[in-house]
């Protein structure tokens, strides 16, 4: 070899071993982070909205801010974020010797100090036992590590399952994310103390049925012991639970285990109206996180109700809280593009209506803080739910039988990307939110002719109630419902049927997807088993409704998720 090109390849090879040492000093010093505290937070220059929508595909952005983009890593992060090559800065972490932690259940329930994980289990066992008309605890699932997720039912009878509005509050998907964790304790204690006060508070109790999760990631805000010190926003298996929802545009993503007991427990109830709390900023974020180009059909009404929150925010908060973007409300995608997030999985595949509230720039709050987040935001976590008792209520039944029907309320025109709704089963009840204006509403139900009823006029914060009667179709019996079990939901590649109850009948099972299209259909099967397995390997993921009917006009409707 002549000599230049023997120099040459030298400085070549030495270059590559050095970059190979660069990258392997990279990798060791943020698993050096990560091996320490949980997790490492990362920022480097804004580079792009197609860059950062790609970057985002594989890792969690977690704000936005100005020019600078902050992302938060887990082990399984680390090679997939040096592969983009970017220029960042670790940030270091600090114990936030302010994230106080009570000594005890009392002093926890002054709302100015963390509780410990025991604590949290008692405080929301004994808000049950010292309400127990008004309050009941329900298990949703357990997390990785054997926590359990649950949920508050607040409701003026709540061992009942009423003919009222269903309405969910969740905080601490990202478990480092901490204010809405006390603060959604402190907001099931008001509602109890104030039920009988005459006033909103009593209202939401008497006519709603509320549901609140303080804590959905456990694992993560608990991360190494039951006290708070070095909080993640990932999971135990370091999920970013808040990508982790099936996503059209995220194929092939399975949903971790709080998430697939969350989108059961969820798929069970009707919920109307959501919302999700976050931290690390402090803003109202409507859907759509996933799409820039297409703007949800309620936008107007999305818009007018963040505006309602965060201007109540303003009317008690210092000046500079809750101001980014349009002064504290932002489409999701305009702040940035996020895939696989629970607020467009609960608006997209429930049908549901649900927002993401960023209570605090600081994501650790310190404790002696709480107290203020909660005065500038309580009358605004009060005026949300609010939102539930307008809009056009209705009930839709049987015009023979008076029995209710599980229909799809669709307004041409107006609704896409699935902004529809559905009336239950149990009751054939249904609420669609919508802005001031005059609405058209086409029902209609499998074995029942459509109807169409016109120039409904809407008003601001107004409550319009219908009653439908649906006519069967020529010749179709009138359905009447019955309990099926179906599994396991979420479903994979296949879908079990209890068929105990159907021995001996021939059956017809469909199913539709989100646009009402049947996706799957067979019809006369007879049954001589106690179950029928159906493949659904070819069906698209995303959200379903099996239709079970057999000859003499019994049916049985049930939504599944298929990952």
């Amino acid at each position: 070899m002549p000599y230049k090109k023997y120099i040459v390849a030298i400085l070549i090879f030495g270059i590559g071993m050095l970059a190979n040492a660069q990258e392997k000093d990279a990798y060791e010093l943020l698993l050096e982070q990560i091996t320490k505290y949980g997790q490492v937070e990362v920022t480097f220059e804004y580079p792009g909205f197609s860059e950062l929508t790609e970057i985002g595909k594989f890792i969690s952005v977690s704000n936005l801010e100005g020019n600078l983009v902050h992302c938060v890593l887990s082990e399984r992060d680390i090679s997939t974020f040096l592969a983009f090559n970017l220029s960042y800065k670790i940030i270091t972490r600090k114990e936030a010797k302010a994230v106080e932690s009570a000594l005890t259940v009392e002093e926890a329930m002054n709302w100015d100090l963390y509780p410990t994980y025991p604590q949290y289990d008692t405080i929301i066992h004994k808000l049950a036992a010292d309400y127990p008309l008004l309050c009941r605890v329900d298990t949703i699932g357990e997390s990785i590590q054997g926590r359990l997720i649950l949920a508050l039912k607040i409701s003026d009878n709540v061992n009942e399952d009423e003919d009222e509005p269903e309405v969910f509050y969740t905080a601490n998907m990202h478990g480092d994310e901490l204010q809405g964790f006390v603060l959604m304790l402190r907001l099931a204690e008001h509602l109890l103390v104030n039920a009988g006060n005459g006033a909103l508070e009593q209202a939401l109790i008497d006519s709603l049925e509320i549901w609140i999760n303080p804590l959905s990631n456990p694992d993560g805000t608990y991360h190494g012991g039951d006290t708070i010190t070095f909080p993640t926003r990932a999971n135990s298996n370091g999920t970013d639970l808040n990508r982790n929802f099936p996503d059209p545009l995220k194929p092939g993503e399975v949903p971790e285990p709080e998430n697939e007991a969350m989108i059961n427990f969820m798929g069970e109830r009707n919920f109307v109206i959501s919302a999700n709390f976050h931290g690390g900023a402090e803003l109202f974020n409507f859907p759509w996180d996933r799409w820039l180009s297409k703007i949800p059909a309620d936008s107007v009404w999305f818009y007018y109700i963040g505006r309602r929150y965060a201007d109540t925010v303003h009317n008690y908060s210092v000046p500079s809280y809750m101001d980014a973007y349009s002064n504290g409300v932002v489409r999701g995608a305009i702040w940035y593009i996020l895939y696989g997030g629970r607020q467009d999985f609960v608006t997209y595949e429930l049908q549901g209506r649900e927002v993401t509230i960023e209570l605090d720039i600081t994501k650790e709050t310190p404790a002696a803080q709480l107290p203020l987040l909660w005065d500038y935001n309580y009358r605004s976590f009060l005026g949300y739910l609010e939102n539930a008792f307008y809009g056009i209520h209705g009930r839709i039944i049987d015009k023979d039988t008076g029995q209710p029907v599980a229909a799809k309320i669709f307004i041409a025109g107006h609704d896409k990307d699935s902004s529809h709704v559905y009336s239950d089963s149990l009751y054939g009840s249904f609420v669609r939110m919508l802005s001031p204006g005059t609405w058209n509403l086409t029902i209609s139900a499998d074995g029942y002719e459509t109807e169409t009823v016109s120039g409904i006029v809407l008003d601001e914060m107004e409550q319009k109630f219908i009653t439908v009667e649906l006519m069967g179709a020529s010749g179709i019996d009138h359905p009447h419902d019955f309990e099926i079990r179906i599994w396991p939901v979420p479903a994979g590649n296949n879908l079990f049927i209890s068929t105990d109850k159907l021995i001996g009948r021939a059956v017809t099972i469909r199913i539709y997807n989100q646009s009402g299209i049947t996706a799957y259909n067979i019809e006369n099967v007879f049954v001589d088993e106690n179950q029928i397995l159906i493949d659904i390997s070819n069906l698209p993921q995303g959200f379903y409704i099996i239709s079970i009917s057999d000859i003499n006009g019994y049916t049985y409707n049930r939504r599944f998720i298929k990952y």
